[in-house]
């Protein structure tokens, strides 16, 4: 093994390390700005290997544990009963729960993320607006997303249709899974 991959795998874990700290103390919402941000600030060339998503969570989730477990674990159950009572609303669009509050990486800037099935965004946002429920329609280049606005944090739900079952990278959680984690949790 050369001494530059000997090295890569601690350059990832540093730009991990780096970027769950910039997602923590800055609210950086978007993983690939965060990881690029601190694979600048630690002076690595553009295009060196970023780690996934799944090495940022890993370390937030270290970080968050270390730093400030009892108020990690708060946030966590809060965030996944919201993310349980959202998801009933929305269950004849198959929601599956992704993102921090999946995974168990959440904070105080952290938001739901779930992925609906539906023939159409049109019956989902017809959905939205029998239920009066306030949304803004977000650009995420060839899919659907919409940022509903819910207290204590915001969900932001990606539409797929339902012939597709194409899955973001990371842990996806249905209700039935959820609601069997949060039991064992409790």
């Amino acid at each position: 093994m050369t001494t530059r991959n000997a090295r890569q795998p601690h350059a990832r874990a540093r730009i991990a390390e780096l970027a769950a700290r910039l997602v923590a103390e800055h609210g950086i919402a978007d993983y690939a700005l965060a990881k690029r941000k601190a694979a600048r600030q630690l002076g690595l060339p553009p295009g060196h290997g970023l780690p996934s998503n799944e090495e940022v969570d890993a370390a937030l989730i270290e970080r968050r544990n270390l730093f400030e477990p009892l108020e990690q674990a708060r946030q966590l159950a809060a965030l996944r009963a919201q993310a349980r009572a959202v998801m009933r609303v929305f269950a004849r669009f198959e929601p599956a729960l992704t993102g921090g509050v999946a995974s168990g990486a959440v904070g105080e800037h952290s938001h739901i993320e779930l992925d609906v099935q539906a023939d159409s965004s049109k019956d989902f946002e017809q959905f939205l607006i029998n239920e009066g429920i306030e949304y803004r329609v977000r650009d995420r280049g060839t899919q659907m997303a919409y940022l509903i606005f819910s207290e204590p944090a915001d969900v932001l739900v990606r539409m797929q249709a339902r012939e597709s079952r194409h899955a973001h990278g990371g842990q996806r959680l249905t209700l039935a899974q959820l609601d069997r984690l949060m039991d064992s949790d409790a």
